[in-house]
């Protein structure tokens, strides 16, 4: 008798521990934050370089490396540190002569590209016409970006936050209740910052950083008191 006084215990307790979980589980409050941040960007990277063309592979490599050279004494004349300059491609190209043209019209086209990192400050303006000037005959585009992309992105998620927030307070209150603690944060369709890249012609006209934005938007469960 005893035994079985305490198994109907039991099963009153486990009943009562779930009931007692299920309306703390309905005493909550499910709100989105969305939080949105912009920034002028604070660096570019210019690709830029020279095609040089001749019917010896040697002669037009030693055409292009000489254009190279001159640009990059314009650039440093700038002020452009060396480390901010980087070969990214280079290639050797032979060029077949057109149907019906003789067989010695065949040319090497030798390319150089560059990538110059610049801050926005160093006039981009005046960077791209010394390279035209000192020999560049491809500029392939402009990459604006920003240095501290995770401190934009850090600035819309406190934002989110906070907007979620007050959502969930304004929500507590038409019930009559009090927000409580943080149950659970997740975070949804958070944007990446990509670098916005302008297309030009070589020498081609003024350029513009704009502004970028990060957006995060969070899911955020409140208890209720």
């Amino acid at each position: 008798m005893d035994r079985l006084r305490e198994f109907r215990l039991g099963i009153a307790l486990a009943a009562l521990c779930g009931a007692s979980a299920l309306g703390a589980e309905q005493h909550t409050v499910a709100v989105f934050g969305e939080g949105r941040v912009s920034a002028v960007p604070d660096k570019a990277l210019v690709s830029l370089g020279v095609t040089t063309q001749a019917p010896r592979a040697e002669e037009a490599a030693r055409r292009n490396r000489e254009s190279m050279q001159k640009i990059f004494v314009a650039l440093a004349d700038l002020g452009i540190a060396e480390r901010s300059m980087a070969t990214s491609n280079y290639s050797i190209h032979y060029e077949r002569p057109r149907p019906n043209a003789d067989a010695d019209n065949g040319v090497y086209r030798v390319s150089n590209m560059l990538r110059v990192e610049l801050a926005v400050s160093d006039r981009i303006d005046a960077v791209l016409d010394a390279a035209v000037l000192a020999g560049v005959n491809q500029v392939w585009g402009v990459e604006m970006m920003l240095s501290d992309v995770e401190a934009l992105s850090a600035a819309a998620r406190a934002k989110a936050a906070a907007h979620a927030r007050a959502k969930a307070e304004d929500l507590a209150r038409l019930h009559g209740r009090e927000l409580g603690a943080v149950l659970r944060i997740a975070e949804e369709g958070a944007s990446h910052l990509q670098p916005r890249k302008l297309a030009l012609e070589a020498g081609g006209g003024v350029i513009r950083p704009g502004e970028q934005a990060a957006t995060v938007r969070l899911e955020v469960v409140y208890a209720l008191k």
